[in-house]
């Protein structure tokens, strides 16, 4: 999750100039978005601006965290799993915690792509100079550094990151795929089980508070109930929450989104691969070097547009997603299931009852370009899953 968070954090800030890395170094993204805000419009100031909205985003979402001392993992999901420092006082939780957060993350995602410039652009940041309010007191401290939250080692060399022209598609798809997830995550209205989650800790509160009656014997518990307990209550909330009957709304809205991500994709590798520079690129093309230092196999691309594609083919139902139960020929038809959703019962969907409704003869999903990615990247293929979004 950290390396998500890095990859989220650092693909997200495309081109400019480096005195846009300076005022975000020195005034944080609210007061570098204020000052490029009250500048005339052009390329180079919109990529910027979207830049600080993208990551505005991110950080709103942290401090919304932070303030109810949500600071541990939560749920394996982008923002929600990131580490974050402590707070000492935090405020209690509500039931629209997440509903609140995942609106505002979706409404920065649309910001961000309303300020995307329809022109070439060029925008420089350092990954040194690039930190989170998470605590939201206007000043930067140690652990809001973006290579502390990243739990990144301190950069060697250069760590400046020069985004152009392709990288605003980049980004535009990442806006998509994360207004997608938080789409989604409306569509099932996590309030109700949040609000049983808030009412179990009110009553176990209240026994807690009170004197332990003649009958109580040593406690055996304790110490299990502190250590799995919170586990369990995540556990329960994303259970209780997929039971809850999605908004078809909500559900079609967030494939139109992944979608979109798909689109921008195809777009910005079309335009990597024409690229002749070699001037601290994010992602390079064959001929080109990453500014960070990693390295992208040859066919990286390809076989990465290959995999959105069969993404692409299974949001609009040409392509099945294969079920364990089911016999060859015959998957799952996510559009259908995007069109007319159900609640999600896990137990139902694995053991394949669930599936049913959606289910359908057709040509499944492959294994072929995924297991290719995987071979050539190895052990780093989930991280560069994330990169390239």
């Amino acid at each position: 999750m950290r390396r998500l968070l890095a990859a989220l954090l650092l693909t997200a800030c495309p081109a400019g100039a480096q005195e846009v890395s300076d005022l975000i170094a020195r005034d944080g993204l609210s007061g570098a978005r204020a000052a490029l805000e009250a500048r005339a419009p052009a390329p180079d100031r919109d990529l910027a601006l979207a830049a600080t909205r993208f990551l505005g985003g991110i950080e709103a979402a942290f401090q919304a965290r932070h303030r109810i001392g949500a600071t541990d993992p939560l749920v394996p999901l982008p923002l929600l799993g990131a580490p974050l420092p402590p707070n000492p006082d935090p405020q209690p939780m509500t039931a629209d915690f997440v509903t609140v957060m995942m609106r505002d993350l979706s409404a920065a995602m649309q910001d961000t792509r309303d300020a995307l410039p329809d022109a070439p652009a060029t925008l420089i940041l350092d990954l040194r100079d690039l930190w989170l309010d998470v605590d939201g007191d206007g000043t930067r401290g140690a652990g809001e550094d973006l290579i502390a939250l990243a739990a990144l080692p301190p950069p060697e060399g250069g760590a400046q990151i020069r985004f152009d022209g392709a990288d605003i598609h980049w980004l535009r798809a990442y806006t998509h795929l994360i207004e997608g997830v938080a789409t989604l995550i409306l569509a099932f209205d996590p309030e109700p089980a949040l609000a049983g989650r808030i009412a179990l800790g009110a009553a176990l509160a209240e026994q807690f508070a009170q004197p332990p009656g003649q009958m109580a014997r040593a406690p055996t518990f304790d110490r299990q109930a502190q250590a799995f307990g919170p586990v369990l209550d995540r556990i329960a909330v994303v259970l209780r929450t997929l039971r809850q009957q999605p908004d078809p709304a909500l559900t079609r809205t967030a494939g139109d989104h992944l979608r979109a991500m798909v689109a921008a994709n195809r777009l910005f590798w079309a335009e990597v691969a024409l690229e002749t520079d070699n001037d601290r690129e994010w992602i390079p093309n064959e001929a080109q070097d990453a500014a960070l230092g990693f390295d992208l196999p040859p066919g990286t691309g390809p076989l990465w547009l290959s995999i959105l594609d069969e993404v692409d083919q299974a949001l609009d139902g040409r392509m099945l997603i294969p079920h364990w139960r089911m016999a060859p020929g015959h998957g799952v038809d996510l559009a259908m299931w995007l069109d007319n959703p159900r609640p999600v019962d896990v137990i139902d969907w694995l053991q394949g009852s669930a599936a049913l409704p959606y289910a359908r003869p057709g040509l499944t999903v492959g294994r072929d370009s995924w297991d290719r990615f995987v071979d050539s990247l190895g052990g780093r293929a989930g991280l560069y899953m994330l990169l390239l979004n």
